[in-house]
């Protein structure tokens, strides 16, 4: 009996012990823990000017020193609200734009060109040239502001420019793009194209899409469609010859002339067409598409590039004739 006895106190000795020293462990890992330095959390990027375009490869030195001044431009300005409201957006978009140039087709490069023009050149891209957002102190002399002279038209100042009328019809907040009212005095938006480079479309057959450009910076990404296997659309460096609205078409089947108009005219009703110089095909261009199989991003046209109907009006709204200024146009695979 005695024996059990002091089995029993022994035991209740050692568990108290064991409670005692975990008791002083687990204070000290809590005074450790709360006197440790805070973590650094990475910084949050702000939803509404999109997500840093991390590169996904090492870029060449002079695209990431171009990149680089971009990236911490955009950071330090979308600190007091949207960079595309600023007067450095020709800078940033210029910038920018070079920088897609330079990794066009480069499969290491693929992510970050679709983030580039998701979240740097499109909301770039809307501000400078689809809304009435003015940048008097453009460093790039791209974006330019003009005066209206006694006896000046909106189209007479646009030719000036390297413009068509609609552009600056739709820089300046008109609803009807081909407006000819106009007051001496009146200060107007307008882009020094022709100073500045022209027009270029940047045509990508494999992922059904086309870049514009003006002055060197991009306006916009379009989607579309192209050649089919048995007509595909060639590759090489050409440019557009005309522009035209509600043109005529003739199918290249039966060599039927459909007027403007017609239910069987396909072209919806604009045609920017393509000088067989560095394609070695005439006959092709861009256009609209009112026909009954019309599909975007498929190789289905008889060798030309569609885009939806609405954004090639828009396009057409955007470029010069080629007898106002040049628009060089690129095609790759």
């Amino acid at each position: 009996m005695r024996t059990f006895v002091i089995l029993v106190v022994l035991a209740a000795a050692g568990f108290g012990g064991w409670k005692w020293y975990t008791g002083r462990q687990a204070s000290a890992n809590h005074e450790a823990v709360a006197n440790a330095p805070a973590k650094e959390t990475a910084p949050q990027a702000n939803p509404g000017f999109g997500s840093p375009a991390q590169p996904d490869a090492p870029l060449p030195p002079e695209l990431k020193a171009e990149y680089d001044r971009a990236e911490a431009l955009w950071a330090q300005l979308a600190k007091d609200g949207s960079p595309a409201v600023t007067v450095k957006a020709p800078l940033l978009d210029q910038l920018y734009s070079k920088v897609l140039q330079g990794i066009y087709n480069k499969s290491e490069h693929k992510e970050l060109e679709q983030r580039l023009v998701a979240d740097r050149l499109t909301p770039l891209g809307n501000e400078l040239f689809f809304s009435r957002t003015r940048y008097p102190e453009d460093e790039t002399g791209i974006m330019v502001m003009h005066e209206a002279q006694p006896g000046e038209s909106p189209d007479r100042i646009a030719k000036k420019y390297g413009m068509c009328v609609e552009l600056l019809n739709r820089l300046r907040g008109m609803t009807n793009l081909t407006d000819a009212s106009l007051h001496a005095g009146d200060r107007l938006k307008v882009v020094a194209v022709r100073e500045h480079g022209g027009y270029l479309l940047h045509v990508d057959k494999s992922d059904f899409y086309l870049d514009c450009y003006i002055a060197g910076l991009l306006i916009r990404r379009y989607p579309i469609s192209h050649g089919a296997k048995e007509t595909p659309t060639p590759v090489g460096k050409t440019h557009l010859v005309d522009r035209v609205l509600d043109p005529t078409w003739t199918d290249p089947h039966t060599h039927e002339v459909y007027q403007p108009g017609d239910a069987r005219n396909i072209l919806g009703g604009v045609w920017m067409s393509f000088s067989p110089d560095g394609i070695g095909q005439s006959g092709l261009g861009i256009h609209g598409y009112t026909g009954a199989d019309a599909k975007m991003q498929a190789m289905v046209s008889n060798g030309c590039v569609r885009l939806d109907t609405p954004q090639a009006k828009e396009l057409y709204q955007t470029l010069a004739h080629p007898d106002r200024c040049p628009t060089a146009v690129e095609i790759v695979e």
